[in-house]
């Protein structure tokens, strides 16, 4: 294996102690509630969620489950809480969001747009069906990075199979072990 993918590798567990370095600038979650599932989506620091609770009150257990979950990684707008809800409803909210926070694999991401803050540059990443995508060079190389790593440690939980798979390069068992 390169020494330069060793050191990414290091790296990546290093980020991954660092979340606030990663800003989410958009996504699309399929959440597992507790009757049915809903999509929840996140563009221009606004959240959306096909549930009726959030299309009647304009937030739900969905989206603060992922506020809170998210919060290092998102924006001060998106971090905001619905608007004040004097009613019955918001208790059972609190109540829920709190139990979805342990229980994270309820979430699958289904697609990303974030940002990385790195030392030297920021890059893109994005997570489609298709996999994962870097804008920095060694994503072009290796096919995947320390950004992708540390964004792929942090989020595992709520990542799709192909989202936390390896990028194609061929890494020594020990080496798998050492990210775990």
């Amino acid at each position: 294996m390169h020494s330069d993918l060793i050191g990414k590798i290091e790296k990546a567990r290093r980020y991954a102690q660092e979340p606030e370095r990663i800003a989410i600038d958009e996504m699309t979650v399929r959440f597992h509630g507790g009757n049915n599932d809903h999509i929840v989506h996140l563009a221009n620091e606004r959240w959306a969620c096909d549930c009726d609770v959030f299309r009647l009150r304009g937030v739900c257990a969905h989206v603060m489950t992922l506020q809170k979950a998210l919060a290092p990684m998102l924006s001060a707008e998106a971090r905001e809480p619905g608007p004040v809800i004097i009613h019955s409803e918001l208790i059972s909210m609190i109540e829920k969001s709190r139990r979805y926070l342990h229980e994270l694999d309820r979430i699958e991401i289904l697609s990303l747009r974030a940002r990385f803050r790195g030392n030297n540059n920021d890059h893109q990443m994005v997570l489609t069906d298709a996999g994962w995508s870097c804008d920095c060079s060694t994503f072009r190389v290796w096919n995947t990075c320390a950004h992708v790593m540390a964004l792929q440690r942090i989020l595992a939980p709520m990542l799709p199979a192909i989202a936390r798979e390896p990028g194609t390069v061929v890494v020594e068992e020990h080496l798998v072990s050492a990210l775990g």
